[in-house]
């Protein structure tokens, strides 16, 4: 099972009642958290409560976003890794998610553009090591 952020009870937004995400329940260990926020305080709690974490922090990542706020260049320079989650916690980020919300995309032809070449980048930061990366 994956699950956005807010699988695990945190509230993200200023305007959210905290009892919307209050739980009693507990996620199972095989729970992928799906991050969309880069917190990483929640990251680090994910991590060290063993939960993997599918990282698709969407200022970088977010493909209905336009080129003018989400350029190629932004989205090739996206590192899953978050930049002040411990060491020893890099090993629970297994990789990258970008997501096309289509509800504001007019048409097929809109959304294409949106898609691509950005698609292609993000294929490349999850398979390519940093050090061989090329913009």
């Amino acid at each position: 099972m994956m699950g956005w952020n807010e699988i695990m009870g945190h509230n993200l937004h200023h305007y959210q009642d905290k009892k919307d995400t209050e739980t009693s329940q507990k996620l199972a260990k095989e729970t992928i958290i799906h991050l969309w926020k880069g917190d990483v305080n929640l990251a680090t709690t994910a991590a060290s409560n063993g939960y993997e974490i599918v990282n698709s922090l969407h200022s970088y990542t977010y493909l209905d976003y336009k080129y003018k706020n989400l350029p190629l260049s932004k989205a090739y320079s996206f590192n899953p890794i978050l930049k002040d989650l411990d060491k020893k916690y890099h090993n629970k980020i297994i990789g990258l998610g970008c997501q096309m919300w289509g509800e504001w995309i007019p048409t097929n032809g809109n959304m294409h553009y949106q898609t691509f070449p950005r698609i292609a980048a993000y294929a490349e930061i999850g398979w390519t090591n940093i050090d061989r990366k090329d913009f």
